[in-house]
């Protein structure tokens, strides 16, 4: 589903926002990207944590079984599309008690030969988006 041209280990900064507007938590970030997954590695306060992306179904409309040991430690399921240049995903999850659901949008860009770009985005339930990591690979 991904592309070889994007498969390998790409290493840069990675941004994490704990609350929108307030200064990043920065940290080494690593991106392994395969046919049908990703594994991500970062830290935050000295803890190292990793995820992966496990990708299943047609490109135009694929699956996503989500975990990371930071965001997502029980998995969460993602759908969307892998486009030309780019991975589109997005999943609700519940807020808390009586409130409405929030959304998670995850992108994989690799329009950039030299670079892949991850970005994790919380969706409000007024559409209003708030980046909370970005991850920023070379080779």
């Amino acid at each position: 589903m991904l592309p070889a041209a994007a498969h390998g280990t790409w290493t840069g900064p990675n941004r994490l926002w704990m609350i929108p507007g307030t200064p990043t938590a920065r940290s080494e970030g690593r991106l392994d990207v395969h046919a049908d997954r990703v594994v991500i590695r970062w830290s935050h306060e000295g803890v190292e944590h990793v995820g992966e992306l496990r990708l299943s179904g047609p490109p135009t409309a694929c699956r996503c079984d989500f975990r990371d040991s930071f965001h997502a430690p029980s998995g969460l399921v993602l759908h969307g599309e892998a486009r030309r240049h780019e991975l589109a995903l997005f999943t609700t999850y519940p807020a808390g008690p009586g409130q409405p659901d929030w959304g998670w949008r995850i992108t994989l860009d690799w329009s950039d030969p030299e670079h892949v770009t991850l970005r994790m985005f919380n969706v409000l339930p007024d559409g209003f988006e708030a980046l909370a990591v970005d991850l920023r690979g070379g080779r």
